[in-house]
Parts: structure tokens; C-alpha cells; sequence
């Protein structure tokens, strides 16, 4: 006999359940019962069915159990001396013809059905002989000899009719009396959760742009996830719509991108990296653009602003900085040309500082009358904000968060590239969608074996500047992801302490999760970092 529960019986008052219970785990029969199984209809009734046992091969029958001495005398039954409010068999006879109305609501073709009883604390040689229970009661005599008797049982109780071939209504069964619930959220429910999370802008913020008003030029700190790229974009979006031309500029391409998508048919509104921005007036002006190469780039914004600025006419009404903590000397005499005496905010976090020798010029940063700052983290969940705190924040806890939010795995060095691959195609198979994946790595585009992949497996995958970045799995290092998002954040290529700066590195990776970050590593990189371990 296969009985659910399989250790032990479910919580009951009642030893005489508890007797038959022992029995039936001791019966060599191939059927499957079920101790205690539940009901409740859409109309209100509820009820129990003490056994509930299940022949795939004859349909199923309800067993009844009455403790204590069970007599009848002048037609009425009576327990302990104490009368009975009903028959022996109407309860479970009741109960019965819910259940089979629950498997036709969960689309069952049903099993033929009955019910006999127990009374396991009665011994007797010969049982009641009333119409409907003859043949149908059990007592103590029979409890060691169920294998042999329950059989005859089933074959009286049970009507010799067709039984279903699907066994869905077995399953069914299993699922109503309900064998395991382990509280989970969905990959579904737990994105729309993060995104109802991090898309609000709370009190405060609005409170910030409502103080702004037509404040010109401004400084607005904030941590990782604090909504400083959504009051920035706000901002532009609410200066546009008073007619001010407004440039929002940030240091990477696919914020850039990012951002000009929301932009889109809005006029008065561009979004652009700061260099893309140097190349274009370079070009807008004629001058003659090299292969580009490191010395480009880091010279590009520089020259743009001593050859290419446009006429005073064509300049911006508000120039918008966002992940300033990573504009170079170049990138600030840009932007502050073409802002000039006009508008001018800046938006930073100095604790995702990569570079630490690039700084808001004290010139600059003097004419930024308006100083505002962003507290509160929305982007990860709390027990992850708080680990990657750890990163920045000697004092921070270093205890790691649950799975949910952090999962870690350590591998041999020479497994990476296969977890990683299994992680994306696990996140897919649970629900994800491709565009909610991003693999990140640590060890930068020269040393990354994942960045120039078109493929992972049978997955393809994409940069995060790409077209079609909205619709597959990303990957993509940890310094061109900054200021982006997405709820599935696999990190990986750890590089240990081979690395610079490498909790800089860490800290941006990991608050780029909105859901989950998952933490592949070899396993010299995670000894080399006590918190993995």
C-alpha cells in the first residue's frame, strides 16, 4: 500500500485513525490511500474523508472510521453510549459525491466511487446486517489481515463499472489532499514584483523634481538603485514639455541607447554616450576621424570641444549628466561648454567609481547650486542591496542572502563557460524571457572568454548596445552594463584578486539585479573572496 503521508498519519484526535493507519502501511497492496483528505466547495461545504483509497484498476473508495463502541439498538446507532447524529456511512457517502464533483471541475473523467467503514476499537464475529452496510464493515478482527480482506471490500462498495484509462483523476487525488507546499514566488510574479519596485518613484523623489522647479544647475547623489536615471530622464522629459532643448548624456553606449529608446518621438530630447556625442560633432564639423583606438578615445571629447562645439545658437537648454563619477576631465569640459551658463545637472554615485582619478571639477561643482540627494535603494531586493553594500561598506553584512535573491555556485575554472550555460537555460525553462537575462563578467572585453560569444549553447546571445538587445539574453562586462538593469544578472569571470579594483567591480555587477543575481565562480576566485565563502 502506498499511504500518503508516508512517515506518519496527519495530526488527528482521533486512535482510531491513528489504529488503522498502522494497519494499512503494513498491507502488501498495490493501491495508493490517502489519510485525511480535505474538502471545500465554491458553495461553502466543507468536509473530511478519513481514508481515501485509490485501485487504478477498479475506481476509488472512501473508508469511514468510527473509534470507540459502536452499537446499534432499536434501529438508532450510538457511540460510547452517546446516540449518532447519522448513519455510519453518511458522512463519508456525503463526502464522496463532492470529491467526484471536484475531479469533474478539474476536468477528470471520473472512477467509479464507494464507501465502507471502520471501527477499529469493536470486535465481532459478525457484521451489521443492515441493508447498506452488509459486507461494508471492518472491526478489529480484520485490521492484521487487511490484504485479504480489503479486497472483497473494495468489490462489494464499489460498482463493477468502466474505469477511466487516463489516471489524471489519481493525480487529481494526490493534489487535493495536497502532498508538499513550499512557499515560492514565480519568475513571473517576482519580476513584475521588481519592476513595480524600482519603476516608482516615491515621495521623495517627486518631492525633489517639485522643489527642482526651474532650478538651472544642480548635483543629485544617490546609491545604486536609487532612481537617479529615472528622475533624470523625468527631468528631461518635464523641461522638453516647457520647451527647453535638453541633452541627456552618460558615459556608456547602451545607457545611451537605453535611454533614447524611452525618448523616442518626444521632441526637444536626445540621449547620447558623451564620446558618441564628441565623434558625431567631429564628423558634423569635417574633421578627418581616424581608427579609432584607445588614444581616440580618450582624446575624442577633448578635441570635440576645442574644434567641434556648435554655434551658441544650437546648443542645448539643459544638458543632463548621468554616471558622472565616470566622466574624465574631456567628458566634464564638453559638457560644460555645451551647457555654458545655461542648464546643467549632474547625476552621480562616487561609490561606482571605476576610475579613481576622474572627479567633478571643483570649478564645475561650485556653479551646481542645487544639491539633492537619493537615499533609498529600489532596484535589488533588500537582502541582496544589502550584501552588495558589503562591496563598499566595510561595516556593511557580509552574511549571504537567500538563494532566491543570490545564488552562488563555484566550479573549476575550466567549467564556467558550461554553469553559465546551464544557468541561462534553467532561468529559461522556469519562464524568464531572454531580454530579463544578462551574463556579466568582471574580467573586462581583452580577458573575457563569454564576451565575444554569439552563442551560448543554443541560446543566442548579444551585446546590451545592440538592436536587438531588447529581445535576447545579454552579455556583456560589468563597466559597459553600468547603469542598466536586468532581473537576471548571471556574474562571472571573477578574475579574483588578478583583478583591479575588483569590489568596485563586484558592487556594480550585482546591483544591476532586480530579481536574482547569480555568482559563478572558479574556485580560486571565491576562496579569494571571503564573502562567496
Amino acid at each position: 500500500m502506498r499511504l500518503f503521508p508516508q512517515a506518519q498519519p496527519r495530526p488527528t484526535h482521533s486512535h482510531a485513525e491513528l489504529t488503522l493507519y498502522a494497519a494499512l502501511s503494513k498491507a502488501a497492496l498495490s493501491w495508493t490511500a490517502f489519510h485525511s483528505l480535505r474538502l471545500r466547495s465554491k458553495e461553502g461545504w466543507e468536509g473530511e474523508g478519513d481514508f481515501v483509497i485509490a485501485d487504478p484498476s477498479a475506481g476509488l473508495l472512501v473508508l469511514e472510521v468510527k473509534g470507540g463502541n459502536i452499537e446499534l439498538r432499536d434501529g438508532r446507532w450510538s457511540q460510547n453510549g452517546k446516540p449518532m447524529s447519522q448513519a455510519p456511512r453518511d458522512q463519508a457517502l456525503g463526502f464522496v459525491k463532492h470529491l467526484i464533483e471536484e475531479l469533474k471541475r478539474a476536468g477528470c473523467e471520473t472512477p467509479p466511487f464507494g464507501v465502507a467503514c471502520v471501527f477499529p476499537d469493536c470486535d465481532f464475529s459478525a457484521a451489521p446486517s443492515n441493508g447498506d452496510l452488509r459486507g461494508l464493515v471492518l472491526g478489529r478482527r480484520e485490521l492484521p489481515h487487511l490484504e485479504s480482506v480489503l479486497p472483497e471490500v473494495f468489490r462489494l462498495a464499489v460498482p463493477a463499472m468502466r474505469v477511466p484509462q487516463s489516471r489524471k483523476w489519481l493525480e487529481q487525488l494526490k493534489s487535493l489532499w495536497g502532498d508538499s507546499w513550499v512557499p515560492s514566488v514565480n519568475l513571473g510574479d517576482r519580476v513584475d514584483e521588481s519592476v513595480e519596485r524600482s519603476v516608482a518613484l516615491d515621495t521623495k523623489q517627486y518631492q525633489l523634481l517639485e522643489l527642482a522647479g526651474g532650478t538651472a544647475r544642480a548635483l543629485v547623489e544617490g546609491p545604486a538603485g536609487s532612481g537617479k536615471t529615472l528622475v533624470a530622464t523625468e527631468l528631461c522629459r518635464r523641461r522638453a514639455a516647457a520647451g527647453q532643448t535638453t541633452l541627456y548624456l552618460c558615459f556608456t553606449d547602451a545607457l545611451a541607447r537605453a535611454v533614447q529608446a524611452q525618448f523616442e518621438g518626444t521632441p526637444r530630447l536626445r540621449a547620447t554616450s558623451v564620446r558618441q556625442l564628441a565623434v558625431d560633432l567631429l564628423k558634423g564639423s569635417g574633421a578627418n576621424i581616424p581608427p579609432p583606438d584607445k588614444k581616440f578615445w580618450d582624446e575624442v571629447s577633448l578635441n570635440a570641444t576645442c574644434e567641434a562645439l556648435p554655434i551658441e545658437s544650437a546648443r542645448p537648454d539643459l544638458v543632463v549628466v548621468d554616471e558622472g563619477q565616470d566622466f574624465d576631465p574631456g567628458d566634464w569640459m564638453l559638457a560644460e561648454q555645451l551647457a555654458g551658463p545655461r542648464g546643467l545637472w549632474v547625476f552621480r554615485d562616487r561609490r561606482q567609481a571605476f576610475w579613481t582619478d576622474r572627479a567633478l571639477p571643483e570649478s564645475l561643482d561650485a556653479t551646481l547650486g542645487g544639491r539633492f540627494t537619493l537615499g533609498q535603494s529600489y532596484r535589488c531586493p533588500s537582502g541582496l542591496a544589502v550584501f552588495a553594500e558589503s562591496y563598499v561598506d566595510p561595516t556593511a553584512s557580509r552574511a549571504l542572502p537567500a538563494a532566491e535573491v543570490l545564488k552562488r555556485v563555484v566550479c573549476d575554472e575550466d567549467e564556467v563557460g558550461e554553469k553559465v550555460r546551464h544557468e541561462v537555460e534553467s532561468l529559461l525553462k522556469q519562464g524568464a524571457r531572454p531580454n530579463q537575462i544578462v551574463v556579466v563578467s568582471l574580467s573586462g572585453q581583452s580577458r573575457s572568454k563569454l564576451f565575444g560569444l554569439s552563442m551560448l549553447g543554443s541560446t543566442p546571445v548579444v551585446h546590451a548596445d545592440s538592436p536587438e538587445a531588447g529581445h535576447r539574453v545579454v552579455v556583456e562586462t560589468f563597466l559597459r552594463f553600468k547603469g542598466l538593469e536586468r532581473p537576471f544578472v548571471i556574474i562571472t569571470e571573477l578574475g579574483g584578486k588578478h583583478v583591479t579594483h575588483y569590489d568596485t567591480r563586484m558592487h556594480i555587477a550585482l546591483t544591476r539585479a532586480t530579481v536574482q543575481a547569480i555568482v559563478i565562480a572558479d574556485r580560486q576566485s571565491a576562496q579569494a573572496d571571503a564573502r562567496l565563502s
